[in-house]
């Protein structure tokens, strides 16, 4: 592949996008996830390797491990020579993919990913703000109606028993986890919104 040929894995809000790229340089395979804004014209690597030898494709699955969502990589280790699993999590201080040192190869290999990784992909929690409509919700699978209904709880600081809800909204700014959470906190909105998700969810 030449080196525009990237491909667009999700388009998210105010004009950034997220590319995933593969394409070779004169260093090696690169394969990386590229955040491109179109307003001032630049783009930056927010997770990237670089392989030497083009015949070490790396193998890539989006997993959660322990609480945190993130990319798990087969990758040739130079200093070993052989390949073995990583683990990169985005830090959002850096924002980028940082590797997580602690995460040892034989864990990673047992760990799958899930097919509602992205199932977040198109849903806008500012829409919870107001009554939803029947249109803001048609068209989503139930995995992400699922998301949607405890977005509702989320944005009170609810905390799940259900790992990947928790690391999906651990990854979220606006998501503050309060230990004295309850139902009262809830307003007339947001039940009317958990009521209509639910009747979505039973179609």
């Amino acid at each position: 592949m030449s080196d525009s040929d990237f491909y667009r894995l999700l388009l998210n809000y105010e004009r950034w996008e997220e590319l995933l790229g593969f394409r070779t340089s004169g260093q090696g395979n690169v394969f990386g996830i590229i955040i491109f804004d179109y307003i001032n014209n630049k783009s930056r690597y927010i997770f990237k390797i670089i392989d030497m030898l083009p015949y070490k494709i790396p193998a890539f699955e989006f997993i959660l491990f322990k609480g945190r969502q993130g990319i798990k990589v087969y990758e040739f280790n130079y200093e070993t020579d052989e390949n073995q699993w990583y683990f990169y999590y985005y830090d959002r201080i850096q924002q980028k993919y940082v590797q997580d040192e602690n995460a040892s190869s034989e864990e990673l290999e047992q760990i799958h990913g899930s097919p509602d990784f992205f199932a977040e992909a198109g849903i806008d929690y500012a829409k919870l703000e107001r009554p939803l409509l029947p249109a803001d919700l048609e068209g989503f699978s139930k995995a992400a109606l699922r998301i949607w209904r405890n977005a509702v709880y989320a944005r009170h600081g609810r905390t799940f028993k259900s790992e990947d809800l928790q690391a999906l909204f651990n990854e979220y700014a606006w998501y503050k986890p309060d230990n004295e959470y309850t139902d009262d906190k809830l307003t007339d909105i947001d039940r009317a919104n958990i009521k209509l998700i639910k009747e979505f969810e039973q179609k």
